[in-house]
């Protein structure tokens, strides 16, 4: 094989790194079943092919629009947003597929990155509730706050009005209470079992000290 020595310029030379480091990363996912190309041949294909150098500029310029894409994608929640999925009547995948067929078809880019944008959207996709939930953060902290502290106060309350509400309505009002904060997750239920049995004891003994109270009289 013959040797040819070029030379050129730094800048140039770094410039055709970069391009040759490009299609090497994305040699696989275009369908090539081979190896890439070692730079040397790469570049000495440029040299003796007519028109090379547009088809590689094409490639180039396809990679990096799709590197742009996914840049985003994957950058969209380290700023605080994401990409989220809001259609009721198709499924999530077919909504994906479409969306990258259109940003193909509006780019011009090869058929091949319909899939790998398909598989790009799927991954970081969000529904719409994911979303809702997440905005919604703030809210819940200051809900679950409240709802913990109006339960304290009921508790506080009904231990005070055992002796006009009596026992056993006390315990019903504390154990339906519970219920509820079990019902919508806000506590679990070993904690709940144990909130009551204690409010239970609780009030039965101070039942049973009114009671000797009345009898036997208070000191």
């Amino acid at each position: 094989m013959s040797v040819i020595s070029v030379v050129i310029n730094e800048t140039d030379h770094h410039r055709l790194e970069k391009e040759h480091a490009a299609i090497v990363k994305a040699w696989s996912s275009l369908g090539n079943k081979t190896l890439p190309p070692t730079f040397a041949h790469w570049v000495g294909t440029r040299l003796v092919r007519e028109n090379d150098g547009v088809a590689d500029d094409a490639t180039v310029s396809e990679m990096r629009v799709f590197n742009a894409i996914e840049k985003l994608i994957v950058g969209l929640s380290q700023t605080g947003f994401s990409l989220a999925f809001t259609g009721a009547e198709n499924n999530e995948e077919n909504c994906s597929n479409d969306l990258a067929a259109a940003l193909v078809r509006d780019f011009q880019l090869q058929p091949q990155y319909t899939k790998r944008l398909t598989e790009l959207f799927k991954n970081y996709l969000r529904n719409a509730r994911e979303i809702a939930d997440d905005g919604n953060v703030g809210v819940t902290n200051k809900a679950y706050g409240a709802l913990t502290e109006t339960y304290r106060q009921l508790i506080e309350r009904t231990e005070e009005a055992i002796p006009k509400l009596g026992t056993e309505k006390a315990i019903g009002r504390i154990e339906g209470a519970t219920a509820i904060l079990v019902g919508i997750e806000m506590m679990d239920r070993a904690t709940a079992k144990k909130r009551t049995s204690a409010f239970k004891a609780k009030a039965r003994s101070m039942a049973k000290r009114g009671w000797i109270g009345k009898i036997f009289g208070e000191s």
